[in-house]
């Protein structure tokens, strides 16, 4: 019962922090084999234990997860143990079953395809012989690793591993017809710390949300935090009054305790303290400290990121030490005894209230598990006890507030597309350029074949001429989009973003608009011809008229001589446009003449005649203005 007691709340627990920190969390699933080298003091040959991992991933860093394992075909072994009589061929190795489950914090290292890894862990060992004799002791574990991407979801992991706890196995583990043949007894053999070292591979599956190797918005928090040193980080200290309800058949007594936290917080959801804690006299609050005190080290995670009242989970461990003048509580006897300190792990909710910027209150209950004497046989360490941890204090919050997620997420993507804005200014104002400089170069040559009177050259030229300028003419509409996304930062991001494919391909991707389907031509005279362009730049200089000398204008022409002769530069040009367009008109539909060409040839050259002089005539005036 306590087993899935204990399994559920470490599950209930990891649910709560996975929903608290991230939408896009990971879901993790790890078959697991580890082989123990055993301490020559536990009593158990070297062999291997089997089980899985289930936990969740925030982000690509952080990892909590649950864990299980059983040994396989497991015996007592006490060659190494150091028993004065001991006879290898009187000993009788037992059947015994080793299995352990608990919670583990995993930190990963880097994105690369080969990452290394730290976990930090806590829980329960339990050892069952087969005479149905049943021993339970909270354990600790730190481990070191790396692991190896396989596919994006499934990575392999290899990692060395030593675990520690606290147990009796020689008065445990031992049969009596064991300790009968080697002249032992119970009072021969105390607990002990005992240190086991391990290989563990795993496979890894991630069954949903983030994959391995890409960032969440919660990474980018992180990296934003840890750029330059401690730049982001909150210091924190929390200066605390704690009060701990031992189990009743503990033989700690129940007691208040001063101390505090002190540790950091990694953004607005993830922090990590470490604690020590004094115990008090007598069961009440004051400086008089009795002889036994409390220090380790716990993860916590803040349900939102609120102003108001935070929430949030605590899953942690330590030990407790007691020296030799600790006065324990009564055993069942009604006698004092010695008792010594172990590990214990503990898990629980708390809540912060806000006085000011950086100042709150925060107050926690958590539930404290140890392996501890029974009062009611204290010659073992068999019992798994859960006590109550209470603490309250004042929490004050030293540097400057780390960055939610999803600002540092904005903040990033805005910095990304700025940089984007940039380069694709420069890539719009090169073909702005070069195109403009094409059409130069295609105008100097189309000028020289109207000189020559080549009427194919001339079409070749403004054909050609026709797709720069209409090349020229897409670029500035995506410039028109590109200024628009930056003076209007609120729009979409993507009408902002305008990629290089986009932009690198305009040139070679755009081709020319199709001329308007012309009317069937009629075949005339070249006399008819002639008339034909006469009529048709007649309605031009209609359409556009130079405004007359009038008495509103004198003022207007007196500021600025060189207006009329602009306007009448403008209107050759755009004589010379509608005449280039026809002469292609003609030219596509091959019904031209020769001489209705060479006639519009000599129109053009005429026209580019007169608006060289205008030019020049407008350029003097400037000159003696």
């Amino acid at each position: 019962m306590k087993k899935i007691q204990l399994s559920t709340m470490l599950l209930i627990l990891c649910a709560y922090v996975g929903k608290a920190q991230v939408k896009d969390i990971s879901f993790t699933l790890s078959p697991a084999a580890e082989y123990t080298w055993w301490d020559d003091k536990a009593g158990l040959e070297n062999n291997v234990l089997v089980g899985g991992k289930l936990g969740f991933g925030f982000g690509e860093y952080i990892e909590l997860r649950g864990i299980y394992l059983q040994s396989l075909d497991q015996k007592t072994d006490f060659s190494n143990f150091g028993i004065a009589n001991y006879n290898p061929s009187l000993f009788k190795a037992q059947d015994v079953t080793v299995s352990r489950y608990g919670g583990e914090f995993k930190a990963n290292f880097g994105t690369k395809r080969i990452k290394p890894y730290f976990t930090l862990g806590a829980g329960v060992q339990n050892i069952n012989l087969d005479t149905n004799e049943d021993y339970e002791q909270v354990y600790a574990s730190l481990g070191l690793g790396v692991k190896f991407n396989i596919t994006k979801r499934i990575v392999f992991a290899l990692e060395a591993k030593n675990t520690s706890y606290k147990f009796n196995s020689g008065a445990s583990l031992l049969s009596s017809e064991d300790k009968t043949n080697f002249g032992v007894t119970d009072a021969d053999f105390n607990s002990e710390r005992l240190s086991n070292w391990s290989a563990q591979g795993s496979l890894q599956f991630y069954l949903g949300g983030r994959k391995p190797g890409t960032l969440s918005d919660l990474d980018k928090a992180y990296l934003q935090n840890f750029k330059g040193g401690f730049k982001g980080l909150q210091w924190v200290l929390e200066p605390s009054l704690a009060y701990v309800d031992f189990a009743g058949e503990s033989l700690y007594k129940d007691t208040y305790m001063l101390g505090g936290y002190a540790g950091l917080d990694l953004n607005e959801y993830i922090g990590i303290r470490a604690f020590y804690f004094q115990a008090t006299e007598n069961d009440e609050i004051s400086t008089n400290f009795d002889k036994m005190a409390m220090y380790g080290g716990e993860f916590r995670a803040r349900l939102n990121d609120g102003n108001g009242v935070i929430p949030f989970l605590t899953l942690g461990g330590g030990y407790i030490s007691t020296s030799d003048s600790y006065v324990s509580a009564p055993n069942a006897d009604g006698l004092f005894s010695n008792v010594e300190g172990g590990e214990f792990a503990t898990g629980g909710l708390g809540l912060n209230i806000p006085l000011g910027k950086h100042i709150l209150i925060t107050g926690a209950a958590r539930a404290m598990i140890t392996s501890g004497e029974d009062a009611k046989d204290i010659t073992t360490t068999d019992d798994i006890q859960t006590h109550v941890f209470y603490s309250a204090g004042i929490k004050f919050t030293l540097g400057k507030k780390s960055k939610a997620p999803s600002s540092v997420y904005k903040e990033n993507l805005e910095r990304e597309l700025t940089a984007q804005d940039d380069v694709n200014n420069k890539k719009i104002e090169n073909l702005k350029k070069e195109y403009q400089s094409d059409i130069n170069t295609l105008n100097a040559d189309l000028k020289l074949a109207y000189e020559t009177k080549d009427v194919e050259k001339a079409v070749e030229i403004l054909e050609e001429k026709k797709e720069v300028e209409e090349s020229l003419k897409k670029v500035k509409e995506v410039e028109k989009v590109q200024v628009k996304a930056v003076e209007q930062p609120t729009t979409t991001v993507a009408t902002a973003v305008v990629s290089e494919k986009e932009v690198s391909t305009i040139k070679t991707e755009t081709t020319p608009n199709q001329l308007e389907e012309t009317p069937r031509l009629i075949k005339m005279t070249p006399e008819e011809f002639e008339s034909l362009i006469e009529k048709i730049l007649q309605n031009i200089d209609n359409e556009n008229p130079v405004p007359a000398k009038t008495e509103e204008n004198k003022l207007i022409q007196t500021k600025s001589n060189t207006t009329e002769q602009d306007q009448k530069i403008e209107q050759l040009d755009s004589r010379v446009n509608l005449l280039e367009k026809l002469l292609l008109e003609l030219n596509n539909n091959k019904q031209t003449e020769k001489e209705k060409n060479s006639k519009l040839l000599q129109k053009i050259e005429a026209l580019n005649k007169e608006i060289e002089s205008n030019s020049k005539n407008s350029e003097e005036v400037n000159k003696k203005q």
